[in-house]
């Protein structure tokens, strides 16, 4: 068995990120793509732009969204103290659901389809979870054992948490309804909310068990 000394030490947390940040780079940028064959004629301009627009919707949505992982990507980075085995394997497994997010989104700027709702949510569920496996696998890697990094992990696992149950509800609403399904993705942001308000509880308590300081008279 090779010792510990001859494993050659895992890339560095500024390698993992400019690593990760071209991979985000190339997602967001291939989001455009299907618009790139839209034809526009003259004369019915309105019109045609008009006809392409569940793919400008999709493209604003899916850029939004692979814009959040990017700033939570970040913000998990700058967390550790440095990168991990387990945690590069974790971190390929979720940019591998980010670079795929541009063929869901192309589905989903089809049409009103009940099948590229299901996709596109199943894409977004999965990415999510991959997030957490990846910071999982920095926790098991110890690399994210600070006190801010646990309680970074808790906003994380409730957050997590709201994206999967405000996504879950549209998969069998799309097969009644694609526009309403959609609608119902509206969900994660309440959740959100109360994901954030659940999670900042325990340092409330925390903040009024600690006793005041007196001045001196």
């Amino acid at each position: 068995m090779a010792d510990d000394e001859d494993t050659p030490p895992p890339p560095t947390l500024d390698r993992v990120q400019a690593f990760s940040d071209g991979i985000f780079a190339i997602a967001i940028t291939l989001l455009i793509l299907p618009l790139t064959e839209a034809q526009i004629r003259d004369g019915h301009v309105i019109e045609d732009l008009l006809a392409l627009q569940h793919q400008f919707l999709a493209l604003g949505l899916s850029f939004a969204v692979i814009g959040r992982f990017w700033l939570l990507h970040h913000d998990d980075l700058t967390m550790m103290t440095s990168a991990g085995r387990r945690m590069l394997v974790g971190n390929l497994v979720f940019l591998f659901f980010i670079v795929l997010l541009p063929f869901p989104t192309a589905l989903l700027g089809s049409g009103d389809s009940a099948t590229a709702t299901i996709i596109y949510a199943l894409s977004l569920i999965a990415t999510s979870l991959s997030g957490l496996l990846l910071w999982r696998c920095a926790e098991l890697d110890g690399v994210a054992g600070s006190e801010r990094a646990r309680r970074w992990a808790r906003g994380k696992y409730w957050g997590t948490a709201a994206v999967v149950t405000g996504f879950l509800p549209s998969l069998p609403l799309a097969l009644v309804s694609p526009m309403w399904a959609r609608a119902s993705w509206a969900l994660v942001f309440p959740l959100g909310l109360l994901a954030d308000r659940i999670e900042e509880r325990p340092r409330r308590q925390e903040r009024r068990r600690r006793p005041r300081r007196t001045t001196a008279q």
